[in-house]
């Protein structure tokens, strides 16, 4: 080889390099924050589905200590003159839970809270109960926190760490956690691993019926020496000091109503989707057209949006486009084919305080009550940037 030809050789595979290690958003690698797109608790059986809870897990892959800033985000909905009762604003053309001169509104709150992990600590708490330390309660069935250190919060224990219940029972929403200092100031270690677990029994009916599914968090890698370490985080785009989030989802999928041609069961798919921008200061939710195109195997194409999403939006697929399931393009009888393929995509605006890229996760539900949660695809970035607005401290 010439010296020319051979120095075009090693130039090609230093750039093959550099994109094999780019930084990118995904749910295989630590990063710097972590995103929980959905988490849901019901322990006394509300929505007639069995007992539901969800258990996270959040790993410290590095041999140093750090500490997460975290959120929990309540997007239950409440009824306008009665805010006390839970209701679906997806429910139409109303939810018979509310009074009759009520509306169900969506909703959108936060509550944060610190966990401080030693290094290469693995922690995992129950949505319904949260966590506090070992030796703040004397209940051995409460997840807490074991190491407690010389009595005084250090690097080197958990005594700042306190994980409340979510809000409400039943809740629904979002969990995100950032890696920061000692000061909750952001950092650039991609430290954190995360998985969530979300576990069904019925126990109203006294039967033996059990059922997990799992996925794991999609993380938001920090870029390095990127971090101005404000209180406002971009993701992507001009001056980003983390990974872009994916300009599209890719979803494969059973269309819903189809019948798994081995186990001969029916499938739905549920999707939760939740914005990549979030604004935890001023708790202003992000509005994002979305828009999804189809194609079954033929790859004959179908295509579908709506306007009206907010913080947090899940729902069959057959849901998202008619109020009659089997007129939706999403079931099999209209789509012709047993699987196929979604884009979901948010459409981009012109408020440049606001991105409209999405994150989320998919279950595919069986007939038997069987169910398994499946991660959503990723493809490419957007030149606008995404952020994340932290409470200033």
């Amino acid at each position: 080889m010439s010296p020319r030809l051979l120095g075009l050789a090693c130039l090609s595979l230093f750039v093959a390099a550099g994109v094999v290690h780019a930084q990118q958003v995904g749910s295989d690698r630590a990063a710097a924050i972590l995103v929980f797109p959905k988490v849901v608790v019901d322990t006394n059986n509300n929505a007639g589905r069995g007992r539901l809870d969800t258990l996270i897990r959040i790993s410290n892959t590095l041999n140093k200590p750090v500490r997460m800033q975290c959120f929990w985000v309540n997007a239950n909905g409440h009824c306008f003159n009665a805010p006390g009762i839970i209701c679906d604003p997806t429910l139409l053309p109303r939810d018979d839970r509310c009074p009759a001169n009520s509306v169900c509104v969506p909703g959108w709150q936060e509550t944060d809270f610190i966990v401080q992990l030693t290094a290469r600590q693995p922690v995992a708490w129950l949505a319904s109960m949260g966590a506090t330390l070992c030796t703040d309660t004397a209940d051995p069935n409460l997840p807490c926190f074991p190491i407690t250190g010389a009595g005084r919060p250090s690097p080197t224990n958990n005594l700042e760490s306190r994980v409340p219940a979510v809000q409400e029972d039943p809740f629904v929403g979002e969990l995100k956690c950032i890696a920061v200092d000692q000061n909750d100031v952001p950092i650039e270690d991609n430290a954190l691993k995360g998985e969530a677990l979300i576990v069904r029994s019925d126990v109203a009916n006294n039967t033996n019926f059990f059922d997990v599914r799992a996925y794991n968090a999609i993380g938001i890698p920090a870029l390095a020496g990127r971090n101005n370490r404000d209180n406002v985080l971009i993701l992507g785009g001009n001056g980003a000091e983390y990974a872009g989030c994916p300009n599209v989802l890719i979803l494969d999928h059973f269309f819903d109503g189809a019948v798994d041609p081995v186990a001969q069961q029916s499938i739905s798919t549920a999707l939760t989707l939740v914005p990549c921008t979030e604004d935890f200061l001023t708790q202003r939710p992000t509005s994002i057209p979305v828009q999804f195109l189809v194609f079954n195997e033929f790859e004959q194409r179908f295509s579908t949006s709506f306007r009206d999403f907010n913080c947090f939006r899940e729902f069959r697929l057959s849901e998202i486009d008619t109020r009659v399931p089997t007129f939706s393009i999403f079931h099999a009888g209209v789509s012709g084919t047993l699987t196929g393929q979604t884009r979901i995509r948010g459409v981009a605006g012109n408020d440049r305080t606001r991105g409209q890229t999405l994150l989320g996760v998919a279950e595919e539900m069986r007939a038997n009550g069987g169910s398994a949660a499946f991660q959503v695809h990723m493809q490419g970035t957007r030149p606008q940037s995404d952020f994340v607005y932290l409470p200033l401290q």
